[in-house]
């Protein structure tokens, strides 16, 4: 049996110990007895998403996925990115598959998907897991930690129109997000791009940032909206926080 401390994002802490933490990670994600057996499974393919360009210098950089398994149990695996892992999950039961990065022990923002809806085709074993699936899995984690429905709502049209609105679903966080769907307080067009200052983050370098579909810094130069805002160095993390006025503090640890 494999185990790995992992550092959350902060805006991310809350959904991960809901869904990690009674897990361990398993050498073999599909051993065990289940007591439906065979009887219903559906045994079906990973398809680990590669790391964006701009974590390309993070170092071990792995994938720790969770998923439902058979008879309802929560799993969890490590993988690599851009490789495959076979699972078996009740066959037809919706359920939030999610994978997050990490790299020496420091978490990212994930790739998901939603299961059946994600697979490629009726009758397919394959499932492709992508970072906007990852934000519509998120948001459906928290409903469901929060005892709401996660399927009641169309997140997979939320993740489209959040990407396409805005560029980054994540400038709005998953628990934030499934707050505004169950207080009926969520139009999609709060997926706005909102104002960008222009930050000079330290040196040396180079950083990541945490959500895959931020921009890496050039030339340490970064363009961040009001807010608190986490980036990874090759072993040092960063915190940015920046006001409306374009004010800004950091926080290197």
């Amino acid at each position: 049996m494999d185990s790995i401390r992992i550092r959350f994002p902060p805006v991310f802490l809350s959904l991960s110990m809901v869904i990690l933490a009674s897990c361990s990670f398993l050498a073999d994600p599909i051993g065990g007895e289940s007591p439906f057996g065979g009887l219903g499974s559906h045994e079906i393919l990973l398809i680990l998403p590669p790391p964006p360009l701009a974590w390309a210098f993070l170092g071990d950089l792995r994938v720790a996925l969770t998923w439902r398994g058979r008879g309802g149990g929560l799993r969890s695996a490590l993988a690599l990115p851009g490789t495959t892992l076979r699972i078996e999950v009740d066959r037809g039961i919706p359920q939030a598959i999610l994978a997050l990065p990490v790299s020496m022990g420091r978490g990212l923002m994930p790739a998901g998907a939603l299961y059946p809806e994600a697979l490629a085709g009726i009758g397919c074993d394959e499932l492709a897991l992508d970072w906007k699936g990852g934000y519509a899995a998120s948001v459906a984690l928290a409903l469901s930690g929060g005892g709401v429905d996660p399927w009641a709502y169309d997140l997979s049209r939320l993740a489209n129109g959040a990407l396409t609105r805005s560029g980054d679903p994540w400038l709005i966080p998953a628990l934030e997000a499934a707050r505004r769907l169950v207080d009926l307080d969520f139009r999609i067009d709060a997926f706005t791009m909102p104002p960008r200052h222009a930050v000079n983050l330290p040196g040396p370098g180079p950083w990541a940032p945490e959500s895959p579909f931020a921009a890496a810094p050039q030339s340490l130069v970064t363009l961040l909206p009001e807010g608190l805002w986490r980036f990874l160095g090759r072993e040092e993390e960063l915190l940015v926080s920046v006001d409306a006025d374009g004010g800004m503090a950091f926080v290197q640890r």
